[in-house]
């Protein structure tokens, strides 16, 4: 089972760095000029490597913040020429006077998309791919002075146009640089999850009185209700820590904390502990106590996978990992706190779906666990009939079809035998006390104590 759990993880991450290429980063000039035209060429000409992500040309984008707007919602990020860096750097060379290198390019990022796939990878490409085609173009520029000199030169040059004509600023739409930013959701729904299964795993080894003399009904709703104000209760607990400890810089990395802010978290929260609650307390009504960590761990790793990591950068097979909890959750969270890639019309249906699913799942093992437990089938601790271990104070009630079953060649020995015990050499004259009752050891009644179940 840990083989299994540390090899999901690990294959999740051992070719991350190989898998960069799944990721496009954009080129966009919206210069027109000679400087869009180079910068743009040299970007493309990039050599590629498959730890380097894609550079693509976009070209139906006409304005910086239609540049932003697209890259907050559906990029990674883009590098903008920016509209008349051309004109400018000319009337420096020509007439003079100021100029800044810096309002050549815009560096444009959004590092709430996946704020760890954005620092290990985006971010650094962005500011090589700038950095080198700044040195690029200033060292073409002083070279081909003395030939591309102007032909009329209406005052003193500008110098620094002439020795660094081009450089950049960085501007992150949708930014999410808080120190917790990067095990936020990751940890705090695992701590949620964890204090859950705890709290289940006692419910299910403590409560095998209920379900011998609660109604079905009843069952399903105490056990719903339970669930959902534990993922209540839980999901305050995540909220209020993050408002403790989110950092005194956190409302000029990311987006204004509000009110608002609090209740948005606690609420994703709760439903993100819900589903999974959900699932697990299915599985461990009816498992037995060997295997009861199985859907733990199962469960677990996919999705702290899920928010660690980015699906581009994992293999094909991961791709499943879209419908878990803590990715829709932490997709949601993202966009509260930064504003980037918003996909909550998804996300929150995937949520919901899966808590729907899911307590119709956890319906059906009530009912399971209730029969097998009124029939004598299954113990308080979750072992069933034939077990070594198994226990129940409930006799073992058979079916109609077991009772119409023929008997196999050992039961019927051993009636014949009980039988023999019973009749053979018995006195005429033996009164009550003389009369000896053969408890049968293939059942769970105790004749000495009268425990019957009942």
């Amino acid at each position: 089972m840990i083989w299994v759990g540390l090899s999901i993880f690990y294959g999740a991450m051992f070719q991350r760095s190989s898998l960069v290429n799944n990721i496009n980063i954009h080129v966009v000039d919206l210069d027109g000029g000679l400087i869009g035209a180079k910068v743009t060429r040299m970007v493309l000409d990039m050599h590629a490597t498959p730890s380097m992500p894609v550079w693509q040309a976009k070209t139906d984008i006409h304005s910086l913040e239609q540049a932003k707007s697209w890259v907050r919602d559906h990029g990674w990020g883009a590098l903008v020429i920016n509209p008349g860096a051309s004109d400018r750097l000319q009337h420096a060379l020509t007439v003079g006077g100021e100029y800044s290198a810096s309002d050549a390019m815009t560096l444009v990022e959004s590092s709430g998309r996946m704020v760890i796939a954005s620092m290990l990878f985006v971010q650094p490409a962005l500011i090589a791919a700038a950095g080198d085609v700044s040195q690029r173009f200033s060292a073409q520029q002083v070279a081909n002075y003395q030939y591309d000199k102007p032909a009329q030169v209406l005052g003193q040059p500008n110098l620094s146009a002439l020795l660094r004509p081009i450089s950049y600023t960085t501007v992150d739409v949708a930014p999410e640089a808080f120190l917790l930013a990067p095990i936020m959701t990751a940890f705090g729904f695992l701590a949620c999850l964890l204090s859950a299964v705890g709290v289940m795993i006692m419910w299910k080894l403590t409560s095998f009185s209920f379900f011998i003399q609660v109604r079905f009904r009843d069952l399903v709703l105490m056990w719903i209700t339970l669930i959902l104000g534990l993922a209540l209760l839980l999901s305050l607990y995540l909220s209020l820590a993050f408002l403790a400890f989110r950092g005194p810089e956190y409302n000029a990395v990311a987006l204004t904390y509000t009110t608002a802010t609090f209740f948005k978290i606690w609420f994703t929260g709760t439903a993100v502990v819900l589903a999974l609650s959900l699932w697990l307390f299915t599985w461990f009504l009816n498992m037995p106590p060997i295997f009861i960590s199985l859907p733990s761990v199962f469960t677990v790793i996919p999705n702290i996978i899920s928010c660690i990591s980015t699906f581009e950068l994992a293999p094909t097979f991961y791709r499943f990992m879209y419908a878990t909890p803590f990715f829709n959750g932490s997709r949601i969270v993202q966009y509260v706190v930064s504003g980037a890639y918003p996909t909550l019309g998804r996300n929150i249906g995937v949520l919901v779906g899966e808590i729907a699913i899911m307590s119709i799942a956890l319906v059906f093992s009530i009912w399971l666990r209730q029969m097998l437990a009124l029939r004598g089938i299954s113990d308080p601790l979750g072992w069933f009939r034939g077990s070594m271990y198994f226990q129940s104070p409930v006799p073992y009630y058979k079916t109609d079809e077991e009772h119409a079953r023929p008997r196999s060649a050992k039961m019927r020995n051993h009636l014949l035998s009980t039988e023999n015990t019973l009749s053979v050499g018995r006195d005429p004259l033996a009164t009550a006390d003389d009369i000896v009752i053969s408890d049968c050891a293939m059942d769970s009644t105790d004749l000495t104590t009268g425990n019957l179940g009942v």
